[in-house]
């Protein structure tokens, strides 16, 4: 009797044992679930580029963007996320993000640097996203006034250009009067371009690129925030 009574318990504590461990890997496997769910993203704005430049993400989620160099900003369709500025400047200093609850397909792009753009796919709700149709960029710089404090109509003041090439190096300086993007295009004899491109801020710099041996002639010329673009300096080089 005492024997049967103990098999009864014992069966009665495994079962117990059983049920709880189901319960306790049904919680966890809802955990997870939910972190996995939990795709927020940053993409990081560097020289020319975002890295990611495409990223898929779900309903619900949000998209965060930050600056390590250069002179950029963020636009999501037709929305103007912030200013363009550098990364110490104020537009940065709290970084743009953006939370997508409608599941579609979305461009984004530094409107200082129209080839600066990518791409957020947005699945979700029962179905394959649906195409968001989103502004092409220029080829050039061309954005809208920024940053709410009006348009402003004066291009930047372009001096001081100087090219230099040695030894398939290629030493672009200039002196700009006000923060700009500073773009450098070379056609070779072959009638082949090249085009370079520089975040500056106000004030006296100088670039390095690779150049292929040969000679060129050179247009530089500034843009900036808003678009506005100086005077053309046109300059022949060679090495």
């Amino acid at each position: 009797m005492r024997s049967m009574t103990a098999r009864v318990l014992l069966a009665t504590v495994l079962v117990a044992v059983a049920a709880t461990g189901a319960a306790g890997a049904a919680g966890s496997g809802g955990a997870a679930a939910s972190a996995a769910a939990q795709a927020d993203v940053t993409i990081v704005g560097r020289d020319f580029s975002w890295t990611p430049a495409d990223v898929t993400i779900e309903t619900g989620d949000t998209v965060t963007w930050t600056n390590q160099q250069g002179f950029h900003n963020v636009v999501v369709g037709d929305e103007r996320l912030n200013s363009p500025g550098f990364p110490e400047d104020d537009q940065w200093r709290v970084p743009p993000q953006k939370t997508f609850t409608t599941a579609g397909s979305y461009r984004y792009l530094c409107e200082v640097h129209g080839q600066m753009a990518g791409t957020i796919t947005v699945t979700g709700g029962g179905g394959e996203p649906t195409p968001t149709p989103t502004p092409t960029p220029e080829p050039e710089p061309v954005p809208p006034p920024g940053g709410g404090s009006g348009s402003d109509t004066q291009a930047p003041t372009l001096s001081g250009v100087s090219l230099r090439a040695q030894g398939g190096r290629l030493t672009i300086g200039w002196t700009v009067s006000e923060p700009a993007t500073v773009i450098a295009r070379l056609t070779d004899s072959g009638g082949d371009v090249q085009t370079f491109r520089a975040a500056s801020k106000a004030g006296s710099w100088t670039i390095e690129r690779r150049l292929a041996p040969g000679g060129y002639r050179a247009e530089v010329w500034a843009v900036d925030a808003w678009g506005n673009r100086s005077a053309t300096q046109n300059v022949e080089v060679g090495n």
